[in-house]
């Protein structure tokens, strides 16, 4: 596959308004291969061996997930702690995602004004997102503007479409750019 792997790590997909319809409108589009971690792993027992292969194929990765407590679902890091191996993923062999575009893809409960200083998350959104980013750094990735979808709960159902297919735009934008 050459396009984008979407790694996408929420605990219950029927219960999420938006995360729900982002990865529907990433399993439309062509060039997209969606791996939907929750589903394929509910004993969070990773296939290693898969995931590297897929990860091998594509062109970009992007990791979709609410964001919990300040973080990610435990089952993403489950998989960077089993899939992003020495030898694959970093060290002297370790070239498998070098110069693959990385983009993440998170949700949040709070709105914009609460991810600041002195507001009740502490701190910009971007703090907590740095050890994402410095994952992929350390595996020679390129990074992609993230994809920050805030206050979910408050969004109105046209909202949530209007979100859908702004997301869609931009992975059609990603695999459109590694195709190039």
């Amino acid at each position: 596959m050459s396009g984008a792997l979407v790694l996408f790590a929420h605990p219950n997909t029927q219960r999420s308004r938006l995360n729900r319809q982002l990865i529907l409108a990433a399993q439309r589009l062509q060039g997209i291969e969606v791996h939907d971690l929750y589903e394929m792993y509910p004993d969070h027992y990773i296939d290693v061996a898969h995931e590297q292969a897929a990860l091998a194929q594509a062109d970009a990765v992007v990791f979709q997930f609410p964001i919990y407590w300040f973080s990610a679902p435990a089952i993403l890091k489950e998989w960077q702690d089993s899939v992003l191996t020495k030898g694959f993923a970093f060290g002297a062999d370790g070239t498998a995602l070098k110069d693959k575009r990385f983009m993440l893809t998170v949700t949040t409960g709070g709105d914009a004004a609460s991810y600041a200083e002195a507001r009740p998350h502490g701190a910009p959104l971007s703090v907590y997102l740095k050890p994402f980013e410095q994952t992929a750094r350390f595996c020679g990735m390129r990074l992609v503007e993230p994809h920050v979808c805030h206050g979910v709960g408050t969004m109105s159902e046209a909202d949530v479409s209007a979100e859908a297919e702004r997301y869609a735009a931009r992975l059609q934008e990603l695999v459109t750019e590694n195709a190039a």
